[in-house]
């Protein structure tokens, strides 16, 4: 990363009084503009619900459609085939949770009303199919897991059903903890369940030692540990009343993306405009864009060192930009 943009994003930081010594109010720099290319594409993308990076293949999931996958070869985008048909039988799926993580073999998700991890095998050698490898009930109750998010160690963390904490964590050895009591920062409507007036998205580091979670409400992220120690609480502006949904705006609506080095989300502003926000694992902002398209859901190749977006108003373009300065 280049020095001098390191230096411009520390000094922007302002750290102010806070109740907790790990609260940070900061404020980000101006973002730079940053320009997109457009690969054509087959009309096959019907409504990008999700994009991931899979053995080098850009992987759209679908919910909408009966075949649920399509990939495609990096870095150009070529239309490789479609996969996973939508179903109740053999090496079919149900509705999945928006989160998938690479395994050697293919990739791993989450089935929502199954509570079932589905470790999903890529057969490319042969006519390009996806095979059910294993899947493993999770043992709780709670249905749905919302906003599951793979940990280390065989733990896995989602959204909590108790109204004073906003997370459970679920270990290898089927203990339960919630964490993470609410904030007090919104004024929802009378008998609002707090699970939607702070409602957030999360997004899990590869390695499954942090996850980091993003308020759609609230310019506010939080990073956690993979034991639910939060480890760094950082807001961006300071709320204001929400108590009718004229003035709910929704700062985060987009999955954020993450590798081991960076977290990626996309962030909505009163100027209609999209804005792309870098952090490290550490909560340092390292990079602050605004895009030139309007996208739905996006995908980050640090190997070609591209974003990958798609907005579903197009149905046969991929953006692609250029992320040379961050590496």
């Amino acid at each position: 990363m280049k020095p001098h943009i390191v230096a411009l994003f520390l000094m922007s930081i302002l750290i102010c009084s806070c109740t907790s010594h790990k609260k940070e109010l900061l404020s980000l720099p101006e973002p730079a503009e940053i320009h997109s290319d457009s690969i054509l594409v087959p009309p096959v993308i019907l409504s990008a619900t999700r994009m991931f990076i899979a053995h080098d293949m850009l992987v759209i999931y679908e919910q909408q459609k009966d075949t649920l996958f399509s990939f495609w070869k990096l870095p150009q985008c070529q239309y490789l085939f479609s996969a996973g048909s939508k179903g109740e039988g053999p090496d079919e799926l149900l509705l999945l949770d928006r989160v998938f993580v690479e395994t050697a073999n293919g990739f791993k998700t989450f089935e929502l009303p199954s509570n079932k991890i589905k470790d999903l095998k890529i057969d490319i050698v042969g006519d390009g199919r996806l095979k059910l490898y294993a899947d493993k009930r999770l043992a709780i109750d709670q249905i749905p897991l919302n906003r599951f998010t793979f940990l280390s160690d065989s733990s896995y963390c989602f959204l909590s059903n108790n109204e004073e904490y906003e997370y459970t964590l679920l270990d290898k050895e089927n203990n339960i903890h919630s964490f993470s009591p609410y904030p007090d920062l919104l004024y929802g409507r009378n008998e609002e369940a707090k699970a939607y007036l702070y409602n957030k998205l999360l997004v899990g580091k590869p390695d499954g030692e942090k996850f980091a979670s993003f308020y759609a409400y609230i310019k506010m992220m939080k990073i956690y540990d993979k034991n639910g120690n939060m480890l760094k609480e950082l807001l961006m502006e300071q709320p204001t009343d929400v108590t009718n949904d004229e003035s709910r705006f929704a700062y985060y609506s987009t999955f954020p993306y993450a590798t081991d080095q960076y977290i990626y989300v996309l962030a909505n502003e009163l100027d209609g405009w999209k804005y792309l926000q870098i952090w490290s694992w550490e909560g340092v902002p390292i990079a602050h864009y605004i895009l030139d398209q309007s996208v739905d859901t996006f995908v980050v190749s640090e190997k070609y060192k591209k974003i990958y977006a798609i907005s579903n108003d197009r149905d046969n373009v991929i953006y692609t930009y250029e992320l040379y300065d961050i590496f």
